[in-house]
């Protein structure tokens, strides 16, 4: 029997929890440098805003010269986030029913292939998608289709299923270019324009194995 199709995952805000990640790292960081506290939130909106980091963390050295070279914060960044970074609840389940009803599963990215591909494996991840591919490696971020192109290419199925992500102008708007349907997962009361919205990929499971 052939598969259902393909769901294409977005990895943060839609596998993991990113901004607890983020919130933990800033924490860290705010005491090693004695940072004054009040500018806590600021850092966490430069680390979560849709923006490369190179550029977050260029803002962050200037406002903290003690952290030293931009390069050198965001190294340690990617070091550290895939250790503080863990799947929001009933993904883990929600990813194993998708699998045993026949749905090829896999994550596109964007991002540095070492901070991402940490993440997989460290949240186990890896065991649980067919496949993965992150921006750095491809050369496209989304909202550029070729991202999930290269996607479905690596795991041999046609580009023909689902991509479930919480950004609106990344992952939803890829989705569409590459002519897949479109699940958003955000919080209930927040504007949204896809075919499916979910709070979590919990959700999105129930709603796809039951139909």
């Amino acid at each position: 029997m052939s598969a259902p199709g393909i769901i294409v995952f977005d990895l943060d805000g839609t596998l993991v929890d990113q901004l607890a990640a983020v919130r933990r790292w800033t924490d860290e960081f705010v005491i090693r440098y004695d940072v004054d506290p009040a500018l806590s939130r600021w850092i966490t909106d430069q680390l979560t805003a849709r923006a490369p980091k190179d550029e977050a963390f260029e803002r962050i050295s200037e406002r903290v010269p003690a952290s030293g070279h931009p390069s050198k914060s965001w190294r340690d960044y990617r070091v550290r986030m895939p250790e503080l970074v863990s799947l929001f609840p009933g993904t883990e389940d929600a990813l194993r029913g998708l699998r045993r009803a026949g749905w090829v599963l896999g994550i596109a990215t964007n991002g540095m292939a070492d901070n991402q591909v940490g993440k997989i494996r460290r949240t186990g991840l890896d065991a649980l998608v067919d496949g993965w591919v992150v921006s750095s490696e491809i050369g496209v971020r989304k909202p550029d289709p070729l991202l999930l192109t290269a996607l479905a290419t690596q795991l041999d199925v046609p580009l023909h299923g689902w991509m479930v992500g919480d950004g609106m102008e990344s992952d939803i708007e890829a989705g569409r270019r590459a002519g897949l349907r479109t699940a958003r997962v955000c919080a209930a009361g927040d504007s949204a324009d896809a075919d499916l919205i979910v709070p979590d990929v919990a959700a999105f499971a129930a709603a796809i194995l039951t139909r």
